[in-house]
């Protein structure tokens, strides 16, 4: 075992730094206090204000995710837009966090309403939030209508294939705010990762950061990665993590990276891509047509001992000579290559 930080985590630590400025802009902002329900029948107030709203609160250490979860549902998201509609103030947020909280597709309905042509989100976390298939078209068609969105985090819902067709394609497409896509642990499987790839991915706008780990993905679908790849100018991090690709999809992907100019960072850990996958990807890593890739991960791919010692002498980074690289983190200057036996 071993602990990746969640995509939603990587994600949000690049534009954290942000919102230092908009923080202390903030404090010349009138608080605007409501009180909400909450699905346990009480009702707690926060500031509709605040350009951050975070609705992922686990004030006690004894507090479970399980708890968090059903603390807010769709009535408080209902109740958030009817509040601001008696003030009658447009919806100023720059980040909302539903994280963990089960608001569900009557949820993510009343966003896509309150949130329609809105000019400040930039930022909307939803992983872990009961979203179904409705509920995926709904975001779809707030992306359509949004002009400022730059992250979006709906990783670990049920979405399946259905849930990414429609009108979250459509969304998605005429979109030209997002930078950041999390769609990990959705069930999209080949299907739904194939038909985003054959559509609004071949030639998004402004997407850089897409991840599909956790999609129960096998080899078949690197022939949709790879075309994506050919026409993709903006793409620069693509996460394919604990998924189901092996030998094959490895070898295709790096006909993918031959073509592609564009991509900085590619993450395969916990897959099968064994030893034979590792050594055409690491091989590529280092050859002239991969020096646009600075970050490779490829741990947990069942390389083997072996597997590790014959790569590294390969790329001429071998164990036994060289000190500053005994771990699986390979350094080639400032960019990285990630390799375990494991």
């Amino acid at each position: 075992k071993f602990w990746l930080f969640s995509t939603e985590q990587i994600a949000l630590a690049s534009v954290r730094s942000t919102d230092a400025s908009t923080k202390m802009a903030s404090t010349d902002v009138m608080p605007m206090p409501v009180s909400l329900p909450t699905s346990a029948g009480t009702r707690e107030v926060l500031d509709l204000a605040d350009p951050l709203l975070n609705l992922q609160k686990l004030d006690d250490p004894k507090v479970s995710i399980h708890q968090c979860s059903q603390k807010y549902g769709p009535q408080a998201i209902r109740s958030i837009f009817e509040k601001l509609q008696e003030r009658r103030k447009e919806p100023e947020f720059e980040e909302l966090n539903f994280s963990d909280n089960h608001i569900g597709d009557e949820g993510a309905e009343c966003l896509k309403d309150g949130l329609k042509n809105n000019l400040t989100l930039k930022r909307l976390l939803m992983p872990r939030t009961g979203l179904k298939t409705r509920g995926f078209q709904c975001m779809g068609e707030l992306l359509q209508h949004s002009s400022t969105l730059e992250m979006l985090v709906l990783s670990s819902n049920m979405a399946d294939p259905k849930g990414v067709e429609g009108s979250f394609m459509i969304g998605l497409q005429k979109n030209k705010s997002l930078k950041s896509l999390c769609l990990a642990a959705c069930r999209l499987g080949n299907q739904g990762v194939g038909q985003l790839c054959a559509g609004p991915l071949a030639n998004h706008f402004s997407l850089e950061h897409v991840s599909f780990s956790y999609n129960r993905l096998e080899d078949e679908v690197c022939s949709s990665v790879v075309k994506m790849l050919a026409t993709n100018t903006k793409l620069k991090y693509l996460e394919l993590n604990g998924n189901s690709l092996g030998v094959a999809a490895a070898e295709e992907l790096v006909k993918g990276l031959q073509s592609n100019k564009t991509l900085e960072k590619l993450g395969l850990a916990q897959n099968s891509i064994m030893q034979k996958g590792a050594t055409a990807l690491s091989k590529h890593f280092v050859s002239d047509k991969g020096q646009n890739l600075i970050y490779l991960d490829l741990r947990y791919n069942k390389v083997g001992y072996y597997g590790c010692v014959d790569i590294r002498k390969m790329i001429n980074k071998p164990m036994e000579d060289d000190e500053a690289n005994k771990g699986w983190m390979i350094n080639f200057g400032e960019r990285q290559l990630m390799l375990n036996a494991h």
